[in-house]
């Protein structure tokens, strides 16, 4: 084992794969652990390997830096020392869902729905950007210590705009798509294929098709409906066992048309997991934030982000959100019911959900006293950022966020004008 590749220290050796080895390593001038991930050298007689592997590096190096999504694996850096060609990634410490497909090690149903959720909003991104991964299997959807997802291995993918030709017949056969096989055409549909193939692995412990032999394999993704994963696994609801088939359905026109199509499949059958309190899971709070008006200007990405640190609380009538005179830092946006504020006994102003409270202690990062106390007046939910989430946020969600606090202040400087004119209107009217 090397002690050193470029400037990355290496730490231990992760694993070895058909395309080369992975190590645990540092990078020196962040100090954060990465994996790096070498190529493993072809021999000379087997030029197509080597082809293929050389092809599989470029459109990898390709991509780092550009996929930037919370359920994507983030391709960090890429080059050459020496001889040695390398990839470095994001270190993901969880395993993989090539884990939990046997029917021992099964994930309860609402966590797979969940899981397919992310799975299409990630790859729904990464077609924007003209990226078709090509070998979605369980191995590569990677988990975090908190149980996450993040999509790796894209060196199979397709980039709509590259040079280079597309390269067919790869991909893992178990999880390949009837077009893979022919040699067809591919574009996302292929993925929502694949990703049909996974979910069933991941809901029945068995995979949709399998064949004795490859050539029986390949006859049965072209051919053979599989079973519905309810006739295996009878906690399945039917609307999932729809969803599953829609995506493995043999021709593209039958499969779901986009990928929020099939996001909204899975969305109608999310489920909290026991021990939720607030009765949501990620993906339905991610949702319920895309609805609000506060949130509008933020894309997906950046609101992936803000779901992770944002803490939902649930305000009972007359419950106080902020208080007036506390040195506290933080803002609310409230998200259901209806709120109050009053500065020194006086109303001024009634909070709807979409709006938010309490964002000038975020502004002026001074500690200064709170100015106005915010009072819920119906039971009502709000979603919570302290002043350090915020900072820990990416720069260009904290940007977000000021665009978002730039637009409140422009309103509400127009709100006061009105009043102000209002009353001295009214003052001249009543004048002798």
């Amino acid at each position: 084992m090397p002690d050193t590749i470029a400037k990355y220290r290496i730490e231990r050796l992760i694993g070895k794969g058909g395309t080369g080895t992975v190590y645990l390593a540092v990078d020196p001038f962040s100090e954060r652990d990465v994996a790096l991930k070498v190529m493993e050298e072809k021999p000379d007689t087997d030029l197509e390997a080597a082809r293929l592997q050389q092809r599989f590096f470029q459109t990898e190096a390709a991509l780092a830096g550009k996929l930037r999504h919370p359920h994507i694996a983030t391709i960090l850096d890429a080059g050459v020392d020496g001889d040695t060609r390398y990839l470095v990634m994001e270190y993901i410490d969880g395993g993989s869902l090539a884990e939990h497909c046997d029917a021992e090690t099964r994930l309860p149903v609402a966590k797979i729905v969940e899981i397919g959720f992310k799975c299409c909003k990630a790859l729904e991104y990464a077609n924007q950007l003209g990226v078709v991964h090509r070998d979605l299997k369980p191995a590569n959807i990677m988990l975090t210590q908190d149980f996450d997802i993040k999509i790796s291995d894209f060196g199979a993918a397709m980039l709509d705009r590259a040079e280079t030709t597309q390269v067919l017949g790869v991909g893992s056969p178990a999880y390949m798509s009837p077009e893979q096989i022919q040699g067809g055409t591919l574009n996302f549909q292929t993925d929502i294929f694949s990703l049909g193939a996974v979910l069933y692995h991941l809901l029945t412990g068995r995979r949709p098709f399998n064949g004795g032999t490859v050539n029986e394999l390949l006859e049965q993704i072209t051919e053979t409906e599989p079973p519905p994963p309810s006739a295996l696994r009878h906690d399945v609801p039917p609307a999932l066992d729809e969803v599953v088939a829609r995506a493995l359905a043999k021709s593209r026109e039958q499969r779901y048309a986009s990928w929020e199509e099939m996001a909204n499949g899975l969305e109608s059958l999310l489920v909290a997991e026991a021990g939720d309190t607030l009765g949501l899971t990620e993906a339905e709070r991610f949702n319920a934030m895309r609805r609000l008006s506060f949130f509008r200007t933020f894309s997906e990405v950046e609101l992936w982000e803000v779901v992770r640190q944002a803490s939902w609380r649930k305000f009972e009538t007359g419950q106080d959100l902020i208080r007036e005179g506390d040195h506290d830092a933080g803002f609310y946006v409230l998200a259901s019911g209806m709120a109050k504020v009053i500065s020194r006994g006086e109303l001024l102003n009634i909070v709807s959900p979409g709006e938010s409270v309490g964002e000038f202690s975020v502004i002026r990062r001074n500690g200064q006293a709170r100015m106005a106390t915010v009072c819920a007046t119906q039971p009502s939910w709000a979603i919570g950022f302290a002043l350090e989430q915020i900072e820990s946020m990416p720069a260009e969600v904290q940007a977000r966020f000021n665009e978002a606090f730039l637009g409140l202040l422009v309103d509400r400087i127009s709100l006061i004008s009105g009043r102000l004119l209002h009353a001295l209107q009214e003052k001249k009217i009543a004048a002798p």
